[in-house]
Formats: structure tokens, C-alpha cells, sequence
């Protein structure tokens, strides 16, 4: 069994994307997908309302 966790970046902010996935990486989460830039119809439930943004799904293994 797995769980998941849904972060939602703004890529042109101050954030340091790449300290806070190596913090996940250190609690067991891997990433599973990356979503930017969809500027679509909306049929997607995580996709992105701006072009800067980015939807990172991440994913480990649920402890027993």
C-alpha cells in the first residue's frame, strides 16, 4: 500500500524547490509526477491556473 502527498509550487517564487524535495526525499517520498504549465480545459483536478505554477505528486510506501 502507498500514500501520497500533492505539493503545489510557484516556480517563480522564493521557494527552494530543490532543498524541499531533498527534505521529502529524507522522509521515504519519491517523486511520481510533475505537472506544469497545463493552461487546458480544467478536466484535469490537479492541473495548474498559472504557467508559473508546478504540481508535484509524491509518493512512498505506507509503514505497516
Amino acid at each position: 500500500m502507498y500514500e501520497y502527498k500533492v505539493l503545489r509550487f510557484d516556480l517563480t517564487g522564493t521557494t527552494n524547490l530543490e532543498q524541499t524535495l531533498n527534505d521529502y526525499v529524507k522522509e521515504g517520498w519519491r517523486i511520481l509526477d510533475i505537472i506544469t504549465n497545463i493552461k487546458g480545459n480544467g478536466t484535469l483536478f490537479f492541473s495548474s491556473v498559472d504557467g508559473n505554477d508546478a504540481t508535484i505528486i509524491l509518493e512512498r510506501k505506507k509503514a505497516s
